[in-house]
């Protein structure tokens, strides 16, 4: 019995060393992957056509809107340091005759009046799309924005072209798309 008392303490006493001895650590050694600074390119949004044909004075006149990327404008740059290109969007209008009645290339800097300067500087021209007719007025709604596609940031804007072709732009102050503008309400133009 004694020396199985002797036995089990020689093999508790063994077992203690070798938990206590120097274990080897592993010659593997496992880093981060570096990361390179790859400068980021400008993103651009995606072009886009709209055509739409519409009753106005008692004609049918066609609209085309086309928004372009435009390169040759200075970038955005938002609060994060992301870089956009700005873009242009041109408004067509054709009368019925085939003649044009209104063609003209807008930029932001059409839209500054409205927006605060250092709002402006971070955003760019997002779209123009035809809301309206108003009596003698194309009623078009507008935005300058945030060019990041997961962005909802904003400034809602109505621009009107008169029968004249007059252009007038304001803030857009409407909640939603059933308050309407009526033929009373002034436009400036």
């Amino acid at each position: 019995m004694k020396s199985k008392r002797i036995l089990f303490f020689a093999t508790v006493i063994i077992l203690t060393f070798m938990a206590c001895s120097k274990k080897e650590k592993p010659t593997d050694i496992i880093a981060p992957k570096p990361v390179e600074n790859v400068p980021k390119i400008p993103q651009k949004m995606q072009s886009s056509n709209y055509k739409e044909t519409i009753d106005w004075i008692g004609k049918q006149y066609k609209i085309n809107i086309n928004r372009h990327p435009d390169e040759n404008m200075p970038l955005v740059v938002d609060a994060e340091g992301n870089k956009y290109y700005d873009n242009n969007i041109t408004i067509k209008i054709v009368r019925p005759d085939g003649t044009t009645f209104f063609d003209k290339t807008f930029t932001k800097s059409d839209f500054a009046s409205c927006v605060s300067n250092d709002y402006i500087k971070q955003s760019a021209l997002l779209g123009i799309v035809f809301d309206q007719v108003s009596g003698d007025n194309l009623i078009f709604a507008a935005s300058v924005g945030s060019p990041d596609v997961l962005s909802d940031e904003y400034v809602p804007l109505m621009l009107t072209i008169s029968r004249m072709g007059n252009t007038s732009i304001k803030k857009d102050t409407r909640l939603d798309t059933n308050n309407r503008p009526t033929d009373d309400d002034d436009f400036g133009v």
